[in-house]
């Protein structure tokens, strides 16, 4: 399982990077949508973990899946965390980042309070839904690996 982790966050550090210039060269917000974090670390990489985990018949599957999970989101939401910061700086329009500047909004909420909030809803939730998500995805992957019973007779025995 080593190095598991490589690719995802390299994935991950490109679609941070792009979504923000997709931003501000003007997009749509559906398009902008489209490079979605929150879709990596919710589904994309839960899956991902998974099957590899369920390939690689490693013991603990479920536990590993869960700390893999926990890893690749915390440090997807950490990737994410200056591109709120730079949001407050230069009080980009996004729906996404409503909340961070303007006249009544402090530093402290701008800077520590909503992006890491943010941050920590993302974490847990991805945690229980992806962790949930890959678990069902092992089982239905160990159990179609199981193999099946079948009747003995062993030789020279009457049916």
């Amino acid at each position: 399982m080593k190095g598991i982790l490589k690719w995802p966050l390299i994935i991950a550090a490109v679609v941070v990077v792009l979504r923000v210039v997709v931003e501000q060269a003007g997009a749509p917000n559906i398009v902008a949508n489209v490079l979605s974090v929150v879709a990596l670390h919710f589904f994309i990489g839960p899956v991902y973990f998974a099957i590899r985990i369920a390939k690689s018949g490693i013991p603990r599957p479920y536990t590993t899946l869960f700390k893999l999970i926990t890893l690749y989101v915390v440090f997807t939401r950490a990737m994410v965390l200056p591109t709120y910061w730079l949001a407050r700086v230069y009080e980009w329009p996004q729906p996404r980042f409503s909340g961070l500047a303007g006249p009544n909004v402090t530093p402290f909420t701008g800077y520590i309070a909503i992006p890491f909030l943010t941050a920590a809803f993302w974490i847990v939730a991805s945690v229980i839904f992806g962790g949930v998500l890959g678990s069902i995805i092992i089982a239905i992957t160990n159990r179609a690996a199981r193999p099946v019973a079948t009747s003995y007779r062993a030789p020279g025995r009457p049916e």
